[in-house]
């Protein structure tokens, strides 16, 4: 049942449960205990009534990183170990994001890369407007959110996507608030930062982009208090 749910489009109905049951062979009981597996996967939806049946669905990325935050939570995962692999995520989509153009024509996401590209230069230009803007702890975190959504879609890296989104939900996003929160020097020095870093992807220079990036990572990592790091990540509602 899962192949066919991954096979259709989402929302394709897969039919009643007598259609089913007819289908696969299945007793009434294994077929609604291999339902309720499939709902909880967030790859099925079962309508009862009239008219209902049983409809294929696609899991968000939202629901998955909540799944590995737990994991996280359960571990006792400490704010460094979330910065220390949020490093490493960020410097390879930031090697990837300037390495787009010199890809296949066919590669993988291309088509939505180019876009991604032009998305850039235009988060860029907002950087620029803010030159002489008071930057705070809340614009930090929302222009890390845009900027990395972007460079996401230009690495066209789902794994890599899904490791970021994953460590800056439950992890990251608290980090950045304490740490630029009431200190208007270090939201500017980010702006400044990130603005060089994009400039270098924008030139299609990984060497640079990867410098920069690492750069501003080690620099994020000082300014984390002792305290805060051996933190364990905050359950976020």
């Amino acid at each position: 049942m899962r192949d066919e749910i991954l096979a259709l489009p989402d929302g394709a109905p897969l039919g009643s449960e007598e259609e089913l049951l007819a289908r696969y062979g299945l007793s009434r009981p294994t077929l609604r205990q291999t339902a309720r597996i499939l709902e909880q996967e967030q790859l099925l939806v079962v309508r009862r009534g009239n008219g209902g049946g049983y409809y294929g669905r696609r899991p968000d990325i939202g629901a998955v990183t909540q799944a590995a935050a737990l994991y996280l939570r359960l571990r006792q995962t400490t704010v460094r170990d979330v910065l220390d692999a949020f490093q490493l995520v960020n410097v390879e989509a930031a090697r990837l994001a300037a390495l787009t153009d010199t890809m296949s024509a066919d590669a993988k996401g291309g088509a939505d890369a180019t876009g991604a590209r032009l998305d850039l230069a235009e988060f860029r230009q907002h950087l620029m407007d803010r030159k002489d803007v008071t930057y705070l702890a809340a614009d930090v975190v929302r222009d890390e959110v845009a900027l990395y959504a972007i460079l996401m879609r230009m690495a066209g890296n789902p794994a890599l996507e899904l490791f970021h989104r994953t460590l800056f939900e439950f992890g990251q996003r608290d980090a950045n608030l304490r740490v630029f929160q009431g200190h208007p020097d270090r939201c500017a020095h980010w702006r400044t930062g990130r603005l060089r870093m994009v400039d270098a992807i924008l030139a299609r220079d990984p060497e640079m982009a990867v410098l920069l990036a690492r750069r501003q990572n080690r620099l994020m990592l000082d300014w984390v208090s002792p305290e805060v790091e051996r933190e364990s990540i905050a359950p976020r509602d």
